[in-house]
């Protein structure tokens, strides 16, 4: 399992670099962890991002699971329809 902590804006500037990154973590099988409490924006670049993101991990077999994420991600992943794509958890395994 790999966890990724996230910060400042997840925006059409970010969306492309932090899509990369993470594409480069994916791995057959195994859950990405987003820890999202540190992000303060995110727009329509970045949740096409994520699905984008979800739908490769879960090519592989894997999955997204979104932990902590701040009111911003929350309020645009429920305006988008998108919450019940990524499984939110309060805290990491093992806190």
């Amino acid at each position: 399992m790999t966890a990724v902590t996230m910060e400042g804006c997840l925006d059409l500037n970010t969306a492309p670099a932090v899509q990369r990154n993470l594409m480069g973590r994916l791995a057959a099988e195994q859950p990405l962890r987003l820890d999202m409490s540190r992000v303060t924006w995110i727009d329509s670049a970045g949740l096409a991002s994520l699905v984008h993101l979800l739908a490769e991990a879960r090519r592989q077999g894997g999955d997204i699971i979104v932990e902590q994420a701040s009111d911003a991600v929350r309020r645009m992943l429920r305006l988008a329809k998108l919450d019940c794509l990524f499984p939110e958890q309060a805290t990491r395994a093992g806190d």
